[in-house]
């Protein structure tokens, strides 16, 4: 059974969780991480074979659920996807007690048991985008934030691309000030647009010089008449950071916000 337990301490404020599983064992994990190498070894099929046989052992194993929706979604099965990664949060969600918030509570990353809730989350958060249901992303994604400030999955690169669809610069610019030193161009590209949107040319300009210094492919790329995609994007081992891929993939999510105002894409050429 899964409960969502918090965590002793001697501070009166503290309000810490942790998940815990009281049918996980070693034997199981170790059957996991040998489902988890089938697949990486190119062996699909014994992979799923041997999650699902974890979870008729254990209805409740949110990372098997998890685990079992990615290789759904990479064998083009979304459908089955979806469904498995809607029975991992929804296995999550069901032992969060009532004293729990969403908006002061935390779920620590550093605690190891709390990171299949975190990841089958962030998982559905990626769905709901994908599908197009915006407003449900940005409450998953809003909600992964407030709970686990340190960010360890990277909502805060998605959220502000959201918030733009539905013209809502506010929450983006608080987002940005809260990580305003963080070294991507989600933030440091992304800011000083949303400065511009409201009027703050002065500062966003000073904003944008930092962001051209630091990712000069990221401003090149919004320059652009043509996008072609890195040899390298999304291929296993993650972005490059400073590369190519990772100046495609911010012109992916954020371009079109560029393309919208005339006198940012005029400061990108500015030197």
């Amino acid at each position: 059974m899964v409960k969502l337990i918090k965590i002793e301490a001697f501070d009166d404020d503290n309000d810490e969780w942790e998940f815990y599983d009281s049918l996980r064992n070693d034997s199981d994990e170790e059957e996991f991480d040998q489902a988890i190498d089938s697949w990486h070894a190119g062996q699909p099929e014994i992979a799923e074979q041997k999650i699902k046989l974890l979870i008729k052992k254990n209805q409740n194993y949110i990372d098997a659920y998890h685990h079992l929706a990615m290789l759904y979604d990479e064998t083009s099965r979304e459908f089955e996807a979806y469904l498995c990664c809607r029975e991992a949060v929804r296995i999550g969600l069901s032992a969060i007690p009532k004293e729990f918030s969403w908006k002061t509570s935390t779920l620590r990353w550093g605690y190891i048991e709390n990171r299949p809730f975190l990841r089958a989350y962030h998982y559905l958060g990626l769905f709901l985008q994908r599908r197009g249901e915006d407003a449900g992303a940005i409450e998953v994604f809003s909600r992964i934030l407030n709970v686990c400030p340190g960010d360890n999955i990277g909502v805060r690169y998605l959220l502000p691309a959201l918030w733009l669809k539905e013209g809502d610069i506010e929450p983006a610019i608080q987002l940005c000030e809260t990580y305003v030193d963080d070294y991507s161009p989600e933030i440091m590209f992304t800011y000083p647009l949303l400065l511009l949107m409201k009027g703050e040319v002065s500062k966003a300009k000073l904003l944008l010089s930092d962001a051209k210094l630091a990712f000069p492919l990221v401003a090149k790329e919004l320059l652009k008449k043509r996008h072609v995609k890195s040899k390298s994007y999304r291929l296993p081992g993650g972005i490059t950071v400073g590369g190519a891929d990772q100046a495609y993939e911010y012109w992916e999510r954020y371009g079109e916000y560029w393309l919208e105002n005339e006198l940012a894409m005029g400061l990108i050429t500015e030197k």
